[in-house]
């Protein structure tokens, strides 16, 4: 998928997604057979999908999203969508995503996010 760039990374327990340019049911199954594997192999807490270079997406998006987020809530971890472009997000509005998904303006802002979660966690303990 995508020409051999790296489509998923996880920093710490933390699963990055670059979701490609098409997101249908095709690229969601791929996507959801990848990420199932490392929900196995590492303790992922956070999801972070990067919708930066997609242009297109259709309701099988919307269900990875929920899917994802049900999995991560167990673990009183977050869903993070960040990089949308306009088209993108007039979807998510109407599909409720961002009252399950916290809304970023990049990675990086979202694994800072992450960070001071996690953080301020350790201090009221």
């Amino acid at each position: 998928m995508e020409d051999g760039k790296k489509l998923y990374r996880v920093v710490g327990e933390t699963l990055i997604v670059q979701l490609p340019e098409e997101l249908d049911h095709h690229a969601v199954g791929e996507i959801r057979r990848c990420t199932d594997d490392l929900f196995i192999c590492k303790r992922i807490r956070d999801v972070v999908f990067d919708y930066q270079h997609t242009g297109f997406m259709d309701s099988s998006g919307i269900g990875l999203v929920m899917g994802r987020y049900r999995e991560v809530r167990y673990l009183k971890g977050d869903v993070y969508i960040v990089g949308v472009h306009d088209k993108i997000a007039r979807i998510m509005e109407i599909s409720g995503l961002y009252r399950v998904a916290k809304q970023r303006r990049d990675v990086q802002e979202a694994l800072e996010d992450i960070e001071q979660k996690y953080a301020e966690s350790v201090l009221y303990q």
